[in-house]
Parts: C-alpha cells; sequence; structure tokens
C-alpha cells in the first residue's frame, strides 16, 4: 500500500512538471479539462457553450479569434458540425492569439489587429527574430488592441437585422482585407445625388468633413452603435438633430478619396467596427 502511495505521488509531481502551465491552470481555476493544444502560459481556457445556430468561424469572429484555434483545442476537423447544448474550449480572457499563416510577417500582423509593431514584439518576447515567423506559431496580440476589444464586445443576436439599407445598389467593396488594407464597411455604388437615408433613429454626432471620407454623417443609437455615411455630395443634417428611420441625411456623391460615386456604409461598437451586413435587414 505504501509502494503504491510512493507510485502515485511520484506521478502526479511528474504529469505537473511537464505540463504547461496553462493546462495547470485550466485544472486548477475552472476544472476543465486539459486541451491538446498549449494556448499560452498566460492564459486561462474558458467554455463556451454552443447556441442554436453557432458556427466555430461566427463564434472565433465574435471573440476575435482565428477559427483554426478554437478548432485545434477541441479536435474538429475541417467542416465539423457542432450542436446546441455542446461545449467549447476558448482561449481566456488574458490573451488573444493569431496562428501564423504561410506569407505572413510582424508588420502585416500587426495591420490586422490594429496595433503597433513594437507593441506586438514586446508581447512575443519568445520569438528570438520577428522576421523570422513559423507557419502554425502562435503569436500573442496585446489585450488592449482596439479591434479585439470592439470583437469581444459585439452586441447580442438580437440586433442581427436592425438596420434598414441607407441606399439600394450594387456593392463594390464588402467588409474586411482588400490587399494591403482593411475596409471597415460597405461600398454600395449609386448615381451621385441618390438619397442617402437614416439606417436607424438616432441622434447625429457629425455631419462634416474627413479626410478620406469625405463629406460625412455619423448618427448615435440608442443602443451605442453608430451608422457612418461617407463620400457625400451634400449632408442634409447638422450635428445634435435627431433623425427618424428612413429620413433623408444625405446625398450619395464622389468626396473625398473614391474612384467613383458610392456610398461608404460603416457600423462603429466599442471603438471598433463591425461587418454591416450582419445588421442590415
Amino acid at each position: 500500500m505504501a509502494k503504491r502511495t510512493i507510485l502515485l505521488v511520484t506521478l502526479a509531481a511528474f504529469v505537473l512538471t511537464i505540463c504547461p502551465s496553462s493546462v495547470i491552470a485550466g485544472w486548477s481555476e475552472d476544472s476543465f479539462a486539459p486541451s491538446t493544444l498549449s494556448v499560452t502560459s498566460d492564459s486561462l481556457v474558458r467554455r463556451y457553450l454552443v447556441q442554436k445556430g453557432d458556427t466555430v468561424s461566427e463564434i472565433a469572429r465574435s471573440m476575435g479569434l482565428d477559427a483554426s484555434i478554437i478548432m485545434a483545442m477541441n479536435n474538429l476537423e475541417a467542416g465539423s458540425v457542432i450542436q446546441e447544448g455542446q461545449y467549447l474550449d476558448i482561449p481566456g480572457d488574458r490573451q488573444r492569439l493569431h496562428r501564423v499563416k504561410a506569407g505572413e510577417c510582424m508588420w502585416e500582423i500587426a495591420r490586422m489587429y490594429q496595433v503597433s509593431l513594437n507593441q506586438l514584439i514586446a508581447a512575443n518576447t519568445q520569438i528570438k527574430d520577428p522576421s523570422l515567423l513559423r507557419v502554425g506559431e502562435m503569436i500573442k496580440i496585446p489585450s488592449h488592441s482596439g479591434l479585439t476589444a470592439a470583437a469581444m464586445a459585439q452586441p447580442s443576436r438580437g440586433f442581427r437585422g436592425l438596420f434598414a439599407w441607407p441606399v439600394f445598389g450594387k456593392i463594390t467593396s464588402g467588409y474586411g482585407w482588400r490587399k494591403s488594407e482593411f475596409h471597415h464597411g460597405l461600398d454600395i455604388a449609386c448615381p451621385v445625388g441618390t438619397p442617402i437615408r437614416a439606417a436607424q433613429a438616432g441622434v447625429v454626432v457629425f455631419s462634416g468633413t474627413k479626410s478620406v471620407y469625405g463629406k460625412t454623417v455619423i448618427i448615435r443609437h440608442t443602443n451605442g452603435m453608430e451608422t457612418l455615411y461617407a463620400h457625400n455630395s451634400k449632408n442634409m443634417v447638422k450635428v445634435g438633430q435627431q433623425v427618424k428611420k428612413g429620413q433623408v441625411i444625405a446625398l450619395v456623391g464622389v468626396t473625398g478619396r473614391t474612384t467613383g460615386p458610392h456610398l461608404h456604409f460603416q457600423v462603429n461598437y466599442n471603438g471598433g467596427t463591425l461587418n454591416p451586413s450582419e445588421y442590415l435587414r
């Protein structure tokens, strides 16, 4: 009996020695089963309860994570279907992570998450040469990143379909990366002079000119979200004015940096931007 006790104690000590601290934290703080993926030494693992209609990509996007990280942590294969009521292991709040893809560099990753290159390098002291990244390597993203903070605090599903289309036309550029820059809204092509209507009731917090957007109107709504309407030929509302949903607030134009007449429609929330397509009817 004594020999068996000594053997168990020795085995436990050996396991605690070789296990990553992130896994140990998962056991001691939240009683979670350890993941097969060592996230980071200073990160906690938390659990997410899958809701009806959830997908891995949607969960990852809402939390500012790479979907491949969640898949790896939960032993999911490409095309795996998750079920309502299922629990998924998610990297904790202390750290955002990015899995390096082929061709990516530190500068590009810094731009992607809207942090400075120096901040990103300082958060990843384990990388001896920042110019040499390995595909599949985990990069820590500073937690105060504006983009990540916004993604972590997205409005609930109840806001889906909240906004009406401000104009109708062909979408010439969507939300997300295009070549070397991130596009923060939707570009909707329309003839010059087309009426632009408020996507939702609110108060005008900006009506003027911005260097890139040209003539711009920004409306703040009661849920804390803001909608931005840019490249206008004429603004028809003033700061402080209350507007109704569907009210004409501006006319489509070509002011600012643009290659043709269109409306740049943007949704701002919590210091970042959201994909307008997810909130338009």
